[in-house]
């Protein structure tokens, strides 16, 4: 729920938000071509009550989307009567940015491997990214849309557009990127932006299809170079892509944060 990721997928599920002074939360279309709601923050019985005025003038269900915590735990005390589904495919992935940084011990070692070979296989340099290389960041990111346009559909097109938008509002939307060449050539890219003070959130890495390694190098090095303001790195979800969750995994996360639709059972 930070800005960059409201904005990436606003075309696609039509998010919107309230706000007054007692409480602010957002509604998105939902995979079923209906609606979902955020959890209230702030009053909650007051959004709620909100929310439920609203579903019954427009005809629609008070359905919740929330993550695992105390709010949570809350809300299922004051509203009982909602079916709480688990959504694994978008569980966010969190880890502490120093093991990230650092990959120290075994249960990184395929990860060292994987960095030395890179090393040992090409002449790499690592640039953070900034107003000299953000055009040719978005070459690359361009190429690498168009490399998948077989696969491409409504959610890499928002991501690809997106993308742009944000590259060229950086004086608005705070953000860090970086990029990883070889001989000069991009092969990796990434771009994030800060949660809170604490927890900075990565929104884009992409690699070149022949440098698949370059993955491993740029996390290491993004974070151990960018991000030593902050404790956690949240990687964001894995879409129930089989590969993908096997990669995140794979980096051992600190917190797996569980999601949750919450369905309303009245009337």
């Amino acid at each position: 729920m930070n800005f960059i990721s409201i904005y990436i997928w606003k075309a696609i599920y039509e998010n919107k938000f309230y706000m007054d002074d007692k409480t602010l939360f957002f509604k998105s279309k939902s995979e079923d071509g209906g609606y979902v709601f955020s959890l209230p923050y702030g009053d909650m019985d007051y959004g709620m009550n909100i929310i439920f005025d609203y579903c019954k003038e427009n005809g629609i269900r008070p359905n919740i989307w929330t993550s695992k915590g105390k709010r949570l735990d809350t809300f299922l005390t004051k509203y009982p009567n909602y079916d709480i589904i688990p959504e694994r495919d978008n569980f966010d992935y969190i880890y502490k940015r120093e093991d990230l940084a650092n990959l120290t011990g075994k249960k990184y070692h395929s990860k060292r491997n994987h960095i030395s070979a890179f090393s040992k296989k090409y002449n790499w340099t690592y640039e953070a990214l900034d107003q000299t290389n953000i055009d040719e960041f978005l070459a690359f990111s361009e190429k690498w849309y168009f490399d998948r346009a077989d696969a491409f559909d409504e959610g890499l097109a928002a991501e690809q557009k997106a993308l742009k938008k944000i590259l060229y509002s950086k004086e608005e939307i705070k953000f860090k990127g970086a990029l990883i060449r070889v001989d000069g050539k991009i092969v990796a890219v990434t771009l994030g932006s800060p949660i809170n003070s604490n927890v900075f959130d990565i929104h884009f890495e992409k690699a070149d299809a022949e440098y698949q390694t370059a993955y491993a190098v740029i996390n290491r090095e993004f974070a151990l170079r960018e991000l030593g303001d902050y404790e956690y790195i949240n990687r964001e979800d894995d879409l129930g892509i089989e590969g993908l969750r096997r990669a995140k995994l794979s980096y051992k996360p600190q917190i797996l944060l569980e999601k949750y639709s919450l369905i309303y059972k009245g009337e």
